[in-house]
Parts: structure tokens; sequence; C-alpha cells
């Protein structure tokens, strides 16, 4: 009876984006692709139609969306194609290209879309949301203010900046510590302490340890405990720091 009574309580992907979208303001549009996603982390119960595009339990939608760490939880498992990753990142799509371009961000998969009047079958490329939100974090350096404030038909303040050398782009554990706002002596500890930290692998300044600074085994993808608790603060602090397009 239980069941039946929850089969009958369905909500279609599309209602259930548009539930799920509405407390988060800063952020692209929840899409009905995003729910598939949710389902396969676990966060709702598949009750019928197509598996990427689920039906769902509507109790389940409302305590999703109560949830304070749902950005966290959107940013860690729902991934996005180029124009979501440059609203999420608060940018031009012409800026997200050149953060691409520059090898700062790296396709995690790819979707196929049917445009039908407009272009036809495309496949779309697809990034980590958790990456794009983090890169202000693991790339300080960059004037991240002229990004966002960069007038519709200008020149992107990236073009003029040179792309990553493959097999080189690290960041001392010092930096890590100062992404992160803590003191050196935790990023040591999480090093020794946690197997899946990213390992050193490369030493400079004087021999000092540098790791990624993103992307899968970097910088912003580190053990769950105390270091994955202090990069869901970064990950919420970073939120109040977008513009739209």
């Amino acid at each position: 009876m239980a069941l039946a009574s929850a089969l009958f309580r369905m909500m279609d992907a599309g209602v259930t984006a548009e539930a799920l979208g509405e407390p988060l303001r800063c952020r692209p549009r929840v899409t009905a692709s995003a729910v598939g996603h949710l389902v396969r982390a676990g966060f709702l119960v598949y009750l019928g139609g197509a598996p990427e595009f689920p039906d769902v339990q509507p109790d389940q939608v409302d305590a999703l969306a109560r949830c304070r760490d749902l950005p966290v939880l959107l940013d860690r498992h729902v991934p996005l194609g180029p124009e979501q990753a440059a609203r999420r990142l608060g940018v031009r799509r012409v800026d997200f290209d050149a953060v691409v371009r520059l090898g700062w961000v790296a396709p995690i998969g790819s979707v196929t879309v049917d445009y039908k009047h407009h272009g036809g079958v495309t496949t779309v490329p697809l990034y980590s949301a958790e990456d794009v939100a983090l890169l202000p974090v693991v790339r300080p350096w960059v004037d991240w203010r002229a990004v966002y404030a960069v007038p519709a038909g200008a020149r992107s303040p990236l073009a003029a900046l040179a792309p990553v050398v493959p097999g080189r782009d690290w960041v001392l554990l010092a930096e890590v510590a100062r992404m992160v706002r803590v003191g050196r002596a935790a990023v040591q500890s999480w090093h020794r302490r946690y197997a899946d930290f990213p390992a050193p692998a490369s030493r400079r300044h004087g021999g000092a340890p540098a790791v990624r600074p993103r992307g899968r085994g970097g910088v912003a993808a580190g053990p769950r405990q105390d270091w994955g608790a202090r990069r869901d603060a970064v990950g919420h602090a970073a939120l109040g720091r977008r513009r739209a397009p």
C-alpha cells in the first residue's frame, strides 16, 4: 500500500528540477537531466520514466530542496555543459572557453544533444561543477574581478595567459594551506594521514613539495574527512562570488 501511494505521487524530472532550482538563484538553472544524476548518486529514488529524466517521490524532493548542502551536492554530482559552466563561474562563455584553452579544466564526459532545427545532433562536453566553482580558489593569482566585470564584446583578460604545460601544473602545499584557510601544519597532517590526499608529485622552490591544483586527484579532490569538510566550506564561500554573465 505504501509503495502504491508513493507511485501515485510521482514527480517528473522537469517539475523536480524547478523545485530544486528555486532556492538557488545564483546558480545555473537546474535541468531535468540533473535529476537523473541525483538519482544515480542515491539522493532520490527512481520511481519510473526514462533513467536520464526519472520520476521521483515529491517528499524526497522537498527534503532535498531544503538541504543546506544542496549547492555542494549539485556541484559534486551534476556535471555542467559549457554554457552552464560559464554561468556557474560567473563569466561570459568566451571567458570559460579561455579557461578550457588554458588547461585549467578539462571535460569529464560528454552528452549527445539533438538540436533538431538548430544544427542537428551535437556532442557537448561536460565539466565538473566542483572544479569550475573552485577555480577562483585554486587560481588565486588571476584577477577574477576583472574577468567578472569585462563588458560584452571586449577581449577576455584570460586571452593573454599561456596554457599550462602538461605535467607541470603544480601548487605548493603551503599554497594549499592558504587556499583552504588553514595552517601549513594542517595540510601536512592531511598529507600524512589520508591516503587519498593528492600525493606530492613534484618538488620546486628548494625542495618544497607540490601537488596538482585542480581536477580528479588534485587539490580540489582530497580526503573526505577534515580535508573534505574544509573543501566544502570553501565551496560554500565561493557561492557568493558569482555574477550573472
